[in-house]
């Protein structure tokens, strides 16, 4: 996948990361503040963001159909592989490690799975330091924005 395929992804994060107004109206009404960076959602999806934080991982997946908010950016390479989402589906934490993503011991992980009519993506955490648009485009990738790496 190329990196240019998340540029919108990159802008909305490193929004979400430098503002928290914008950040707190993402999280509540993202149709909403993503229109505000001219990205539109199809009308026919509802939308949800969820914010990794230190206590909490989300992941998202979409086991009956392999959707993903293509609005933002292209799909990690692995969506739409059946091994995938076994092995997603049998253990998730399992899988995220195998994926070099592990969890803390005082980190729950929460697995949020859409479905042809729904889009959900993650806010991760934002990094030590000072958030630049070099430091978004490290971060910010199709694994992120689902959860599935940090």
């Amino acid at each position: 996948m190329q990196e240019a395929d998340n540029i919108e992804a990159r802008r909305v994060i490193l929004r979400a990361w430098q503002n928290d107004d914008f950040r707190s109206q993402l999280l509540r009404d993202p149709r909403g503040a993503l229109k505000e960076l001219d990205i539109d959602v199809p009308a026919h999806l509802s939308l949800a963001v969820y914010d990794n934080t230190d206590a909490t991982h989300h992941m998202v997946i979409c086991t009956p159909c392999s959707c993903y908010p293509s609005f933002l950016g292209a799909a990690p390479h692995y969506w739409k592989d059946s091994e995938y989402k076994a092995a997603i589906l049998r253990d998730p934490a399992a899988w995220l490690r195998q994926m070099g993503t592990d969890l803390g011991p005082e980190e729950s992980l929460q697995v949020v799975d859409t479905d042809i009519n729904s889009r959900a993506f993650v806010i991760p955490r934002k990094p030590d330091g000072e958030v630049t648009e070099e430091v978004a485009e490290r971060v910010v990738t199709a694994t992120s924005l689902v959860g599935h790496s940090r």
